[in-house]
Order: C-alpha cells, then sequence, then structure tokens
C-alpha cells in the first residue's frame, strides 16, 4: 500500500514537471525569451505576405526577430480593420506545443482577432484568439492540433488615442517544423541573401570568417577556350608590355586596390587567369617555332 502510494505520488509529481515544461513565455522586447523555433522569420521571403484595411506596416520588422517596432502610416479605421494575411505556410502539422502571437512596444492591439486556415478543413477558419480590451505588450496563445497554411491577424482598436498600431513581431512557434534557431544564427535578409558571421548579408551567401571545404566547384559560362580559335586576335608581347609600363597591372585583370575594396570572384578570376595562361601558352609555341627555324639556319651554315 505504502509502495502504491509513493508510485501515485511520483506520477503526480512527473506530471506536475511536464505541465511546467510545456509553460510557454510570450517572446517579447520585455523579455529574455527567443524566438528560436519560429515557422515565420523573414516570412516575406519565404511565404506570401500581405496586409490591408486602412493602415500599413513596414512587414520586414514584423518577421526580422530584432523587436524593432513598425508603427502604422495612420490610424486604423474599425470600419477598416487592419489584416495582415500570412498564406502558403509549409504542410507540417503541429500536434502540441504550437503557438501565434506578437509583441510590442507601444500603440499594442487591444481588440484583435487571430485565426488560422487549415488543410483539414480548407475554405474555413478557425478562430485562435478574439480579444477585446487588452492592455498587454505581447500575446500568446495555442494553435489547434491542425495543418496550418494560413494565418490571419486582424486589429480593429489599439490602447492608442488616435488609434495608431504598432507590432515589433509576429510568430508562429512550431517546434515539430523549425529546427532550433533556423534562420536566427544564420541571418536571412529581405533580399534572400544569408550571412553566416555577419549581420548584414550583401551576397546570396555572406561569410565573416573562413571557410574550410573538400571541395568547392564554382559554376561558370564562357570558358575561354576560344583563345585556341584561329579567329582569336592575340594580343601582341608588345601591346601587353606598354599596358603594364601604363596601367601596372596585366590587360583584363583588376588592380590591387580594387580586389582590396572589393574581393574578387573565384569564377570570374580563374577565367582571366586561365585566359592568360593560353594566351602565354600560344607566345610560347610560336617562340618554339621561331627557335627551331633560328636553329636549322644555324646548322645550315
Amino acid at each position: 500500500m505504502k509502495n502504491t502510494f509513493l508510485i501515485l505520488i511520483g506520477m503526480l509529481l512527473t506530471q506536475s514537471l511536464m505541465a511546467q515544461q510545456e509553460q510557454v513565455i510570450s517572446p517579447s522586447n520585455r523579455s529574455a525569451v527567443s524566438l528560436e523555433k519560429n515557422v515565420l522569420f523573414y516570412a516575406p521571403s519565404h511565404f506570401k505576405v500581405t496586409q490591408s484595411g486602412s493602415t500599413s506596416l513596414d512587414l520586414n520588422l514584423l518577421f526580422d526577430g530584432n523587436f524593432v517596432p513598425s508603427y502604422s502610416t495612420s490610424a486604423i479605421d474599425p470600419n477598416k480593420p487592419y489584416v495582415l494575411l500570412i498564406e502558403n505556410l509549409p504542410n507540417a502539422h503541429v500536434q502540441v506545443g504550437g503557438w501565434i502571437g506578437w509583441t510590442t512596444r507601444h500603440f499594442m492591439p487591444s481588440k484583435f482577432k487571430i485565426e488560422v486556415s487549415t488543410l483539414e478543413t480548407p475554405g474555413q477558419w478557425l478562430t485562435v484568439a478574439d480579444v477585446d480590451n487588452y492592455k498587454a505588450g505581447h500575446y500568446i496563445s495555442s494553435t489547434p492540433s491542425v495543418t496550418i497554411d494560413k494565418i490571419k491577424l486582424t486589429v480593429y482598436k489599439t490602447n492608442d488615442v488616435n488609434n495608431f498600431l504598432g507590432l515589433s513581431e509576429f510568430f508562429f512557434l512550431n517546434p515539430e517544423y523549425v529546427k532550433a534557431y533556423d534562420r536566427l544564427m544564420v541571418q536571412y535578409n529581405k533580399d534572400g541573401n544569408v550571412g553566416i558571421g555577419t549581420w548584414k548579408p550583401d551576397e546570396k551567401l555572406s561569410v565573416n570568417g573562413k571557410i574550410r571545404a573538400h571541395e568547392i566547384k564554382v559554376e561558370t559560362a564562357n570558358w575561354p577556350d576560344y583563345v585556341f580559335k584561329p579567329e582569336y586576335q592575340l594580343p601582341s608581347l608588345s601591346d601587353t608590355e606598354q599596358f603594364i609600363k601604363e596601367n601596372g597591372h596585366l590587360p583584363e585583370i583588376p588592380k590591387a586596390s580594387e580586389v582590396e575594396a572589393n574581393g574578387l570572384s573565384l569564377g570570374e578570376m580563374n577565367k582571366l587567369m586561365m585566359k592568360k595562361i593560353e594566351e602565354l601558352t600560344l607566345h610560347l609555341i610560336e617562340q618554339q617555332k621561331q627557335i627551331k627555324v633560328l636553329e636549322a639556319k644555324l646548322e645550315s651554315k
């Protein structure tokens, strides 16, 4: 009897701990909780994101994980509420542990609705939250156990006397779909550029640091085998010499200052180097022919 009682107490404690672990604190610019499971990081680059109604927000600020507020360009007309719509979400089922919400710093929504469309009920909207007279700077609500393909936020009123709206982040947390810190440690920007070790990637992949790899393959077009075609005009060595004297570098090769300032394109540079090697090879072949002619003349004397 005593052992049974102890087992029962242990089960209750375990359930209590599990329940505590499942509690979620709203990710907020007033808290230290992160968004490491947010499906909507840089949503405009991955999904269809639109807004409508009597005002608008900067959509890029709503999904970048930086909690920088975006404020509406005009007041909300309650007859034309602000609507944020996110479509084409991934086909990922939310069994347990799905949450949708928002954070803000000022002008927080006081009357709003959050709805989802699901693959199980196409053409219908399920209400996740229908809230009035709300006063906090962040909101979060659990999602139903469905496959969500659209999310809609409708804001009717805010706590601002003029009904201006402010939002810092709109998020959809789905631990079953998103890898931890996906799109966070690796930074994506609104143009779809990816950065590792940098917050401002200016290329499709920007890496601030060293790269180690077994092999790197660069795809390029117009490989300079055209140098060997009969119609190619091979620059003379005298012309090349004159160019070097005037410019301090080979023709078509960028100057040192340009490389130091802008870096160099690996594919383009390999093409240019191969072109110069092929031109040099043709000059060597021609010189070898001339040497043989001279040797033959010397032997005939």
